[in-house]
């Protein structure tokens, strides 16, 4: 047992400059990258869509391992140092692609953009006016006064809900990370490179392994890279040929693929087919089983005479246009794993409601956990605390930006089963369900009638239902819970007390909204949004079409009736978590049919790689074992991942330098 003389001192000033620094630059980085994709795939935020993959903690710990060797540091970095940089740095991470990051999502165009109907949803202190936000696209001078209100607010938009999933991570760690021990596949990749990192790693068998792995990703994402900034460079993986930024091919009318109608996109990226490698095998197993069942469904349905057309349609357009087994009859599968990732969240809780009760009772100065609670970040009873008052603050927040109590009550509520569920994936299986699909089904069966035309109070329903409360970690909310559990992985793998990993994530989740606003704004009135290909194309071209508002609400997650779906989605993997946990050899498991059945399949092709990654899984034990798997298949696949990271690393340098220097 730890006692307050054991817990290592927390390295406040190193944690705080790498904070600051990261937020402010990272920002930078992503926006000097001229061009789609490589603005998402080159950045230092999430670089590879679905998978939450993000590039800043590799970046640090690349660069830090190397500083240890020499000069002043020498000697002083070490396993737990890395540690906090990962920490530090994959909080950070969640909050510098724009335009996604703290949730923005256009809102300052739009000021301009959609002038007249902007001015009557977004409330004053979201945005300055249109004059004021204008000078984005111009470049000048930056007028604190009128950004000083809207700083302050997107600030706490993403730290109270912070507060929220922090809170979340200190009371259910020990249950994640002690007793279930969830492996957090994309954590022990990073774990992996900081092993090989270290000067102790020279004597390691295990770095052999570890750079052939290196050599494979870097094989693959070189070529990719220098194809997307020279356009001489041959094509050797096809990426340019109806192949999505995450490596994903997709299929258009009239090619073979094509005239299946429930055909998924087909991701080939390693990077995921190695993460996904690390994931358990009834994850593995179930994710292509059930893609395989939702194709088969949408074949079905065809033949009855369901989906007429949908072989002209390509791959996109069958999962957000109609007719689509997504959200059209009779499959509706949108609405099904909607209900589905709510049962997920309720059944872990059920599933553990012992420890939950525990927890509850050492909160109340009672039970057996006195000890256990020295080896926590904090008291059971300050976590709850923390817990009910980031919840009442988030609550508040809401009400203040003119929500009534119920809508103010749905938002933290949609998000929390919602996220809860969406970590629980990312912790076993290295990825999450990434789209907007989902977040509205609370505030449907609330407001089954979309307001019309769109008013304040729907527009931040809609807006925080979407993004933030059910998106990509990037949009903020999620990312706060992906960085809390997986910080405490980490911490737990280098000996670093729950106490300073939580104190860790704190600081970077108080420092990460406010330097990163500051940083986008300080860049981009300097050289001005009209040169910089993110605010051209994905806030001015893309704006937020505010009046399709009422028709989106009708549609997600499914057109009526959509409610008996998503009861359906809830009995469903309510039934395969409880049969999975009562019996150890009932091979599907719940994740695989939310990853399978889903846009992350649908859309982004993970079935693909999900598949492979079984294959090689089961070749790697039937051959040599867990100790082939340890030894061998553990440090291959982390250094394929780090070889396509640090390829993606180098574009963005290259496109970063092309930008002041072309070329």
């Amino acid at each position: 047992m730890a006692t307050e003389a054991e817990i290592e001192r927390f390295p406040l000033v190193p944690v705080v400059i790498l904070a600051a620094i990261m937020s402010f630059f990272g920002p930078m980085w992503q926006l000097l990258i001229s061009s789609f994709p490589y603005w998402i795939v080159n950045s230092l935020g999430e670089s590879v869509c679905n998978m939450g993959l993000t590039n800043a903690p590799f970046l640090v710990i690349l660069l830090a391992g190397p500083l240890g060797r020499i000069g002043a540091l020498k000697g002083k970095i070490n396993a737990k140092n890395l540690a906090y940089a990962y920490v530090v740095s994959l909080t950070v991470s969640y909050f510098i692609n724009y335009p996604w990051a703290l949730g923005q999502n256009y809102v300052f165009a739009s000021r301009y953009t959609e002038e007249a109907l902007s001015a009557q949803i977004v409330p004053w202190f979201m945005a300055p006016p249109a004059s004021v936000c204008k000078v984005i696209a111009s470049g000048g001078p930056i007028d604190w006064g009128a950004w000083a209100v809207p700083i302050a607010w997107w600030w706490a938009a993403n730290f109270i809900p912070g507060m929220l999933f922090l809170s979340l991570g200190a009371i259910l760690r020990r249950q994640w990370i002690d007793v279930e021990q969830v492996p957090f596949p994309q954590t022990l990749i990073v774990r992996e490179l900081v092993e090989n990192v270290l000067p102790v790693a020279e004597a390691s068998s295990r770095r052999r392994w570890f750079l052939i792995g290196l050599v494979i990703g870097l094989a693959f994402q070189i070529p990719i890279t220098l194809t997307g900034i020279f356009p001489w460079f041959p094509d050797i993986y096809g990426v340019k040929i109806n192949t999505c930024p995450h490596v994903t091919r997709y299929f258009v009318s009239g090619e073979t693929f094509a005239s299946i109608p429930g055909m998924m996109m087909v991701n080939y990226n390693p990077a995921v087919v190695a993460i996904a490698y690390q994931a358990p095998m009834a994850v593995l197993f179930s994710t292509w089983f059930f893609a395989l069942f939702y194709m088969v469904a949408v074949q079905v349905a065809y033949v009855m005479g369901y989906y007429t057309g949908i072989t002209d349609v390509g791959s996109c357009g069958r999962y957000w246009c109609h007719p689509s087994p997504s959200t059209d009859p009779p499959l509706k599968f949108m609405a099904i794993a909607g209900g589905g990732l709510f049962a997920l969240t309720i059944m872990n809780l059920v599933l553990n409601w012992r420890y939950l009760s525990d927890t509850l009772r050492a909160a109340t100065g009672r039970g057996n956990l006195g000890e256990a609670e020295k080896n926590e970040a904090m008291s059971y009873r300050t976590a709850y605390f923390l817990l009910f008052g980031s919840f009442i603050v988030m609550v508040a927040f809401w009400m203040a930006a003119s929500l009534s109590l119920l809508d103010a009550l749905i938002l933290p509520v949609s998000a929390f089963l919602i996220l809860f569920g969406q970590t629980r994936m990312y912790g076993l299986a290295g990825t999450y369900w990434r789209s907007s699909d989902k977040g509205l089904m609370l505030a449907r069966i609330a407001h089954p009638t979309p307001d019309t035309p769109v008013t304040t109070q729907q527009y931040i329903l809609y807006k925080w239902s979407t993004a933030p409360g059910c998106d990509t970690p990037q949009c903020g909310w999620g990312g706060l819970a992906f960085a809390s559990f997986a910080g405490y992985k980490m911490g737990k793998l280098s000996g670093v007390h729950p106490r300073n990993t939580f104190v860790a994530i704190l600081i970077a989740m108080v420092i990460a909204p406010l330097f990163s606003f500051l940083g986008f704004l300080t860049l981009t009135h300097s050289i001005g949004g009209s040169r910089i290909g993110v605010w051209k194309n994905w806030y001015e071209g893309i704006g937020e079409r505010y009046e399709n508002f009422p028709a989106w609400w009708s549609s997600l997650p499914a057109q009526e009736p959509w409610i008996p779906y998503m009861l359906l989605g809830m009995v469903w993997i309510a039934a395969l978590s409880f049969l999975h946990a009562r019996f150890v050899w009932f091979p599907l498991e719940p994740i695989g049919w939310l990853i399978g059945t889903t846009a992350a399949s649908a859309l982004f092709g993970l079935w693909a790689p999900f598949l492979v990654a079984w294959i090689l899984k089961t070749v790697t034990f039937r051959v040599g074992g867990a100790k082939l798997f340890e030894n061998k298949g553990v440090p291959i696949s982390s250094g394929a991942v780090t070889g396509c990271v640090i390829g993606m690393l180098l574009g963005g340098v290259l496109f970063i330098i092309q930008f002041f220097v072309p070329f």
